[in-house]
């Protein structure tokens, strides 16, 4: 149970106490006391603003006065409460004894890989979906952020004890105009392999088309091939059509036209698949299910699902279209589910989907959008209550924009001469796959991010994942260090840990003890950015245990054994944590630096 937890109940029976005295007159007893951490450690270890929200319950004008008739009924003096203050207008400051803070060794040693986790969420069976790039292009900076934010909220959830599923929702519906044009523009880059000129359309109005040379060389026996429109351009374009080359070489030059674009249309899909799944692979992703858009269709699933919504009467006809009353539900306006060239929307096809993951057995889902994305909210939950779901199994995450940033400017375009900044050829090869995870979680997810490539190929303590990193690598060179110099690696039961006194070694021990709360609250708020917080904050606290409390005896320093192994333990404890802390983010923990 979090010492949180713990402190809850104590105050929670002492209200209770209260109102059997006759002190309070309340009739809903269902409240939960909430803890925090003061922002002052002189204001206690622990917080409670209790006194101030039973006001009301309570009939009492004075929540000081509340608050006195709660604290007379704690075990003040007790294995775990050393005493309180009431603070302002009735916070309970709560002061812990020493001896719970050296416990946390203990339990730190005993439970190992498992610290911080718990079984909060056992039950729940949660289908998390994000990235789902669409298959023409690159996996680019931007998805990169949502990425690692959908991986590592998934460690969090499993943290918990909820079975998550990762999923990558991929769109190749047979009506994907994006996926046309981009199959479109490949069948150009293929042809210009083979010698044929491209004629590429201007960028202003009123300029002449520029012509592009065939390779090796123009075939003047060839005809010049038109590059579409609104075409892909980026060197990974290049990369497909050179790929296509080689499989098939000229096979697909001329011949039937519905063949050739029903190569080109699967050939693309295959490769920039390929290339994303390499890409996430790159950066430490692994998805549990990439799901084809296209096997809705093929199933009949969408057309059932607009079966459902007609039965529902959810959905009727206008202007030779068939609509979903989603205005109805919470959205800004009814929204097109069927065309009147016959063909389904992806209002449709997202209904469908959804409740797909939901016929799965999913108890909740999680959707990670760009924040570009925030008007098709309503639509989809407007969708699923319209199918007889509750909207609130659905959560949309909102991701905002993430800027590079290199020698002080702003990084505008990629290496491969696209309009894509692509994630692992301009920032996973730059700085490494440990860096851009960590720089990615540094903020909320609801606040743009940028990454400082300079800053963060650094080997210093300017740089927050080098530190960190650090900081765990010299807990492990200090232990390695003790083993060498034949230092006993006591367990922390058997050590004198009362002898941790220093208020340097304590803020290291209330950071240890703090741990399994803040894994849960950032599973409970969606917030992976807490563990990178956490873990600059440990280094920093490591550095000032480190200034003040030598941990291994020197040539002209003796100390004490018992110091010594207690000492030993508490970094012991502090390397199990910084490890745990790691692993979650899926960074590595290295031993040294």
């Amino acid at each position: 149970m979090l010492i949180t937890e713990d402190l809850a109940e104590l105050i929670r029976n002492a209200v209770l106490a209260a109102q059997e005295d006759g002190e309070f007159a309340m009739e809903d007893i269902s409240f939960i006391p909430v803890l925090e951490k003061p922002a002052n450690k002189q204001h206690g270890d622990y917080a409670c603003n209790i006194a101030l929200v039973l006001k009301k319950a309570t009939g009492l004008k004075d929540s000081r006065e509340i608050a006195a008739r709660i604290v007379k009924r704690l075990p003040v003096g007790g294995p775990l409460i050393d005493h309180v203050e009431i603070a302002g207008p009735g916070f309970i400051n709560l002061y812990l004894k020493p001896d719970w803070l050296h416990d946390t060794l203990v339990r730190v040693e005993a439970e190992d890989e498992a610290y911080g986790r718990s079984n909060l969420l056992q039950g729940e069976r949660i289908i998390l979906e994000f990235v789902s790039a669409n298959p023409t292009g690159p996996i680019s900076v931007v998805n990169g952020r949502a990425a690692v934010l959908g991986d590592v909220l998934g460690n969090l959830l499993q943290s918990q004890g909820a079975h998550v599923e990762r999923e990558f929702y991929i769109n190749d519906a047979l009506n994907s105009l994006q996926l046309e044009l981009f199959a479109q523009t490949v069948a150009v880059r293929y042809g210009q392999q083979l010698g044929h000129a491209v004629s590429m359309p201007s960028s202003e109005e009123g300029e002449a088309p520029v012509v592009e040379p065939g390779f090796p060389v123009t075939n003047p026996t060839k005809a010049t091939l038109y590059f579409p429109m609104k075409g892909y351009r980026g060197e990974y374009v290049r990369d497909i059509a050179r790929s296509v080359v080689d499989e098939v070489g000229d096979r697909y030059e001329g011949g039937d036209e519905a063949e050739r674009n029903a190569f080109f249309r699967q050939a693309t899909l295959h490769r920039m698949v390929a290339a994303q799944k390499a890409a996430l692979e790159a950066f430490g992703i692994q998805f549990d299910t990439w799901f084809y858009e296209s096997s809705l269709y093929q199933a009949g699933e969408v057309d059932r699902t607009i079966a459902h919504l007609r039965e529902r009467g959810y959905a009727y006809e206008k202007d030779g279209a068939l609509w979903l009353k989603s205005s109805d539900l919470g959205d800004e306006k009814d929204r097109v589910l069927i065309r009147s060239n016959e063909k389904a929307t992806y209002v449709a096809a997202d209904a469908a989907y959804h409740d797909n993951k939901l016929r799965r057995g999913a108890t909740r889902l999680i959707d990670i959008w760009g924040a570009d994305h925030h008007g098709y909210v309503a639509r989809l939950k407007a969708g699923i209550q319209a199918l007889g779901y509750d909207p609130r199994l659905l959560e949309i995450i909102l991701t905002q924009m993430v800027s590079l940033v290199r020698d002080g400017e702003a990084v505008v375009g990629g290496k491969r001469k696209g309009n894509v900044i692509e994630l692992k050829e301009d920032l996973i090869d730059d700085i490494g796959r440990d860096a851009a995870r960590f720089y990615f979680l540094l903020n909320s997810y609801e606040t743009p991010a940028t990454v400082d490539v300079e800053l963060a190929k650094k080997q210093s303590s300017d740089n927050p994942v080098y530190y960190v990193q650090y900081a765990h690598a010299r807990l492990f060179s200090i232990l390695r260090k003790a083993s060498e110099q034949g230092l006993p690696m006591l367990p922390s039961l058997d050590t004198e840990r009362s002898l941790l006194d220093h208020p340097a070694e304590l803020d290291v021990l209330r950071k240890l003890t703090d741990y399994p709360a803040e894994v849960a609250q950032a599973a409970k708020d969606y917030a992976p950015h807490r563990l990178t917080r956490y873990g600059i904050e440990m280094a920093g606290l490591l550095n000032v245990f480190y200034e003040n409390c030598r941990v291994l005896p020197g040539k002209e320093e003796n100390l004490p054994p018992e110091l010594t192994a207690a000492r030993l333990a508490l970094v012991n404890a502090a390397r199990i944590v910084m490890r745990n802390l790691l692993s979650l983010l899926g960074i590595n923990a290295p031993e040294k630096m």
